[in-house]
């Protein structure tokens, strides 16, 4: 056996492994009898969410707090971040499908990761931010950064500018990690 296909089994295996230990409950839900929007969460993180976790378990801890407070300081930063961010990664089109952080040129999920990891790094709660794998109107894949906050949620996405509500997008919502 290569080496090349032993790290392929090797990390085949741990992604079912960390598949698992995610959604333990999803194989025993009715995931026809859910909203939409509850199926969407509940489907199994991507492949290569799962790997970025692998390869970087301290930026997938979960926290305590699944929501933060809405105050105009946390607008701020949610704006301040989003702009950033949007500003310092150059848009490319990966040959695979590679998650990341802080990269000079990057897609849509090295958007939100990098988001969701500054936002972590100023103090807001991990588990008040998902990564939503969506559809675009034109029926494209997509991926953003949704924050839970105690006045709804909130979309940060590198397509437009403004941070808008959750039901705002415009998109349909495929997994929500």
């Amino acid at each position: 056996m290569t080496d090349m296909f032993r790290k392929l089994i090797v990390a085949a295996l741990a992604a079912l492994t960390f598949t698992a230990a995610i959604v333990p409950e999803a194989n025993a839900w009715n995931l026809g009898s859910r909203s939409r929007h509850q199926r969407a969460e509940m489907a199994a993180a991507p492949l290569a969410f799962q790997l970025f976790c692998l390869k970087n378990p301290s930026e997938c801890r979960k926290s305590r707090r699944s929501v933060v407070a809405y105050t105009p300081k946390i607008r701020a930063l949610l704006v301040s971040v989003n702009a950033q961010v949007n500003r310092s990664i150059r848009p490319r089109r990966e040959r695979g499908d590679t998650w990341s952080i802080n990269p000079a040129y990057g897609d849509c999920d090295d958007y939100a990761m990098t988001k969701r990891h500054k936002l972590i790094r100023a103090g807001v709660p991990a588990s008040a931010l998902k990564i939503a794998v969506v559809r675009t109107r034109r029926g494209e894949g997509h991926a953003i950064l949704i924050v839970k906050t105690t006045s709804g949620e909130f979309a940060l996405d590198n397509i437009r500018k403004s941070i808008v509500r959750r039901s705002r997008t415009g998109y349909r919502f495929e997994k929500l990690v």
